[in-house]
């Protein structure tokens, strides 16, 4: 796991450098042609440095051991870093948006050679980051990161689609609808991240384990009567986590840990369930009574 996190953040400190000096440039070109999309892009990229510093640092404090305090670590700071992320993500969006609508009212004249020269640079820029990152997409805070830069380098082409256009054809307000799509992109990779980062921080069965499946495997047991009281949740991206009751037969206490046994390594290996707390009860339980 180490191993893992150490390739992390490697790859989101390159991102960090590579990003901040591409969003500089971008910022200038921007200003200078006066490109909405350019502007659009480069603004997303600032944040870009502060969401991917966020997953570098939550990368970090998630590989502190755990304690007393936190018996479970602190995987789940990774969970809360994609959430803040998507959050801001979300802002970029309805202010990209609010600058469209603005440009609209008021159209400025824009040079679009230098737009889609611009840009063409930040689909190499993006589109690296987005490569180094997507190794570890499976972890909701490197997707996050992922999507994030994957989305820019599509952004970027973007701005080059308008750029083309307003030098071949002089149509300004192109520029205006590619700010939009931008917007309404952004939009919809954002909502996805939140709703599994909400959905991961209320407990909620991970979307790839299917639990009625769990429990025919449970039951397929011949020593096992029934399984209840069954909970699924995620500790952190990629670390599920089960609790449940088994009613079993009068037996011995050394074949209730050979089933419990048996039971751990079926989840580990068929259903990635990595923490699995199962109670034995007896068929004559006065709570199954």
């Amino acid at each position: 796991m180490s191993h893992n996190h150490g390739n992390n953040d490697g790859n989101i400190k390159f991102g960090i450098i590579l990003n901040s000096l591409y969003t500089v440039v971008e910022f200038c070109f921007g200003i200078f042609t006066g490109s909405l999309a350019l502007i659009a892009d480069a603004t997303h990229n600032l944040t870009d440095t502060f969401t991917l510093s966020v997953s570098y640092f939550a990368n970090k404090l998630a590989k502190r051991d755990a304690n007393s305090r936190k018996t479970y670590g602190y995987g789940r700071v990774t969970i809360l870093a994609a959430l803040l992320n998507s959050s801001v993500m979300l802002a970029v969006a309805i202010f990209i948006a609010y600058e469209a609508v603005q440009r609209l009212n008021n159209p400025q004249s824009i040079e679009g050679g230098i737009v889609a020269l611009v840009a063409t640079a930040g689909i190499i820029v993006n589109g690296s980051i987005a490569f180094v990152l997507y190794k570890s997409r499976k972890d909701l805070n490197m997707r996050s990161a992922f999507i994030d830069m994957a989305f820019d380098a599509l952004s970027s082409l973007g701005a080059v689609v308008a750029g083309l256009i307003i030098l071949l054809t002089g149509i300004q307000w192109v520029d205006t609808i590619v700010g939009f799509i931008i917007a309404a992109l952004l939009v919809y990779n954002t909502i996805k991240i939140l709703y599994e980062a909400v959905h991961i921080l209320l407990e909620g069965t991970p979307s790839d384990v299917d639990i009625d499946a769990i429990t025919l495997a449970i039951v397929s047991n011949d020593k096992v009567i029934s399984a209840d009281d069954m909970h699924i949740w995620a500790i952190r991206s990629g670390y599920n986590a089960l609790s449940c009751h088994i009613v079993v037969d009068k037996i011995n206490i050394k074949d209730s840990c050979n089933i419990i046994s048996t039971i751990k390594n079926s989840l580990r290996k068929d259903f990635n369930i990595n923490h699995a707390t199962i109670e034995v009860e007896l068929e004559n339980c006065q709570v199954h009574k």
